[in-house]
């Protein structure tokens, strides 16, 4: 059987990360994970990795920048640095990073760890709850002909607007990441969703959270199988 291929999942709260351990523990199942990173104060995805004999890490900016730059704002570049060397170790040596409910903005002192020929020049994908144009769209055209608009932020903000601007479908997406700017790069999958009778962002969500799980998992099974294999 061929050997599987190494990735680092990056996580906010950790929402994501059951369904990408259900996925990776599969005998069948085509990469590992080696490394699991939080950037928040706490996270229950930490524990959860840890209790799968994961290796995890908390990776806190303003605990990084209070207590060793004593508060100032230069200390976003120098950690970007640091979380990518870190996580580039050769005990963990991912090939493919996975941002699943990671909030901050990245830039090039981080990405610059994990340059490749494919994607938009990074082995970095991201999950995002909204659905995201391709290239050669100028607006996003839905199953029923109607249009949405971009919509770019946390999950919950997203929601929202799906109910602000009364739409008639909504869904997640998986695009590759750049060095600059966010919520952007070349579409991996994306996936349409009914809005239907939903009238919270609660409704939205339960309807939001399993199709993000499936579309998570196939993008990294596309990305290992078209580069990595």
């Amino acid at each position: 059987m061929p050997k599987k291929i190494p990735i680092a999942v990056l996580i906010g709260g950790g929402s994501k990360l059951p369904a990408l351990i259900e996925a990776a523990k599969k005998k069948a199942s085509n990469f590992e994970i080696k490394l699991v990173v939080s950037h928040k104060s706490s996270s229950h995805g930490i524990s959860l990795a840890l209790k799968n004999n994961i290796p995890a890490v908390f990776f806190n900016l303003p605990d990084y920048r209070n207590r060793l730059f004593g508060g100032n704002i230069k200390a976003r570049s120098d950690y970007m640095q640091k979380l990518g060397w870190f996580i580039s170790q050769r005990a963990y040596s991912p090939k493919l990073l996975v941002f699943a409910g990671w909030d901050l903005v990245m830039d090039k002192n981080f990405f610059d760890f994990f340059k490749c020929n494919f994607g938009n020049g990074y082995s970095a994908i991201n999950l995002h709850p909204a659905i995201l144009p391709e290239e050669n769209e100028k607006e996003i055209k839905m199953p029923d002909g109607l249009t949405t608009p971009v919509i770019k932020g946390e999950q919950t903000e997203v929601l929202q607007q799906v109910l602000d601007n009364k739409l008639t479908y909504f869904g997640p997406t998986v695009h590759f990441m750049v060095a600059s700017g966010y919520d952007t790069g070349k579409i991996i999958e994306r996936e349409f969703i009914k809005v239907g009778s939903a009238k919270s962002i609660s409704d939205l969500r339960k309807k939001l959270l399993p199709v993000e799980d499936k579309i998570i998992v196939s993008s990294i099974n596309t990305v290992i199988e078209k580069y990595l294999s």
